[in-house]
């Protein structure tokens, strides 16, 4: 994109929101200033779109995985309510369990379908909605073709995506220890009804952006989650009065890390939105540019909510890089998993997530770093999902007797 005013009118008409952006300066803002981005970002994506018998803010009415991945995706003429899955990162299995597959190939261990408390949905905007759907990337038979193809898809630059995790009220005093009643929880929590009838609050949010080639990408979680700081600790160049907030552990203890206060020029920020005021309890945690940092230490940002159990190997831009699909539509790893180890992946990509060497007697081996092009034994094993992990493992199977009719990232 050309210069500011270009960045400022994309991120309006990709939001569909008329509301003020942040004055920016930057001509490079995405990469430049990510904290900054992230909580523009986070504020359109959250400003107030209710109706009666709701208090949906902007994303929830964008098309969910259940909405995109159907047989005839149509986008949502009424927002439809929160249907809720467990956690998509949630470990399915043990790797000893798993069974031994191909050269290259990974088999999903962390699923959709997993148990814990804390349910997801992902929605997208219409942008990325259409790129989907126009691309067939909601079906295997699309996913085939793509792969036949050879030629890695990149979606619009306008296109946006977020992942949110949420508590039923009932159950935030064992999540946290809160204490108060459903109304209490209302002002400190942005709440809405799911389609169980239920009410939930949210907990934490991942939101990213195809600003940048690689997206945006940027995780927010409310004040009072246990262990928010957890590991790596939480980074806040634009908004939080402490811009960086060490630790209390190096591992998953559940501590809590109280408010994270607000930056004047983030309360000026917030006091033009349009929102749901309980936003005002929410922190960013981090945000990720690279892979790794100049010197070639890998960058790690992860939610203690969404990334539950792992936040120490937590890389939002690697995980995601690994969203693949083979030669038969199917994902070709296990949702950033090792299925040897069990452990999530940091750092660069891996080119044995995507080719095969083959000898001249037909062996087969997995490349190393680095890896170049046109290597004549270069055997392409995957192909990227543009670091979409609901395409590989939300796609309908048309292909099979009888096709299916209801993806498994359809929420309960």
């Amino acid at each position: 994109m050309k210069g500011i005013l270009a960045y400022a009118a994309l991120v309006v008409s990709t939001l569909h929101c008329s509301d003020p952006v942040v004055a920016q300066t930057d001509p490079n803002p995405a990469l430049n200033v990510p904290d900054t981005l992230a909580w523009t970002l986070f504020i359109q994506v959250n400003t107030d779109a209710k109706t009666a018998g709701n208090n949906n803010a902007l994303f929830e009415t964008w098309a969910s995985d259940g909405e995109t991945f159907t047989p005839n995706p149509v986008w949502p003429a009424t927002p439809s309510p929160m249907s809720l899955r467990p956690r998509a990162l949630s470990l399915e299995s043990r790797a000893a369990r798993l069974p031994p597959g191909p050269p290259g190939r990974l088999l999903p261990q962390a699923v959709p379908g997993g148990s814990d408390g804390q349910p997801e949905e992902t929605r997208r905007n219409r942008s990325t909605f259409d790129f989907i759907v126009k691309n067939k990337l909601f079906i295997i038979s699309g996913l085939k073709a793509a792969f036949a193809a050879g030629t890695p898809f990149s979606f619009p630059e306008d296109s946006i995506e977020v992942k949110a995790n949420w508590v039923e009220l009932g159950h935030l005093k064992g999540f946290n220890g809160f204490s108060g009643s459903a109304a209490d929880a209302a002002k400190l929590y942005h709440v809405n009804k799911a389609s169980d009838g239920n009410e939930y609050a949210l907990v934490a949010m991942h939101v990213i952006s195809k600003l940048v080639p690689n997206w945006t990408w940027a995780t927010f979680e409310h004040k009072d989650n246990p262990g928010r700081c957890d590991v790596f600790g939480c980074r806040d160049a634009f908004g939080a009065q402490e811009v960086v907030v060490a630790p209390l552990s190096a591992i998953e203890s559940q501590q809590h890390y109280g408010d994270c206060l607000k930056t004047p020029e983030l309360k000026a920020l917030m006091g033009t939105a349009k929102w749901d005021p309980a936003y005002v309890n929410y922190c960013l945690k981090g945000s990720q540019t690279d892979f790794t940092d100049a010197t070639g230490l890998a960058v790690r940002v992860g939610n203690s909510v969404t990334e539950n159990g792992f936040v120490a190997q937590a890389s939002c831009m690697t995980c995601h890089s690994r969203a693949n699909f083979d030669a038969v539509g199917k994902p070709n790893s296990g949702a950033g998993f090792d299925n040897v180890t069990g452990n999530a992946s940091f750092g660069p990509v891996n080119p044995a997530w995507y080719w095969n060497l083959v000898a001249p007697d037909g062996n087969v081996a997995a490349p190393s770093v680095p890896l170049y092009q046109n290597i004549p034994v270069l055997q392409r094993v995957a192909l990227p999902a543009d670091f979409v992990w609901s395409i590989p493992f939300c796609a309908i199977d048309d292909t099979a007797s009888p096709p299916q009719t209801k993806s498994r990232c359809a929420g309960k």
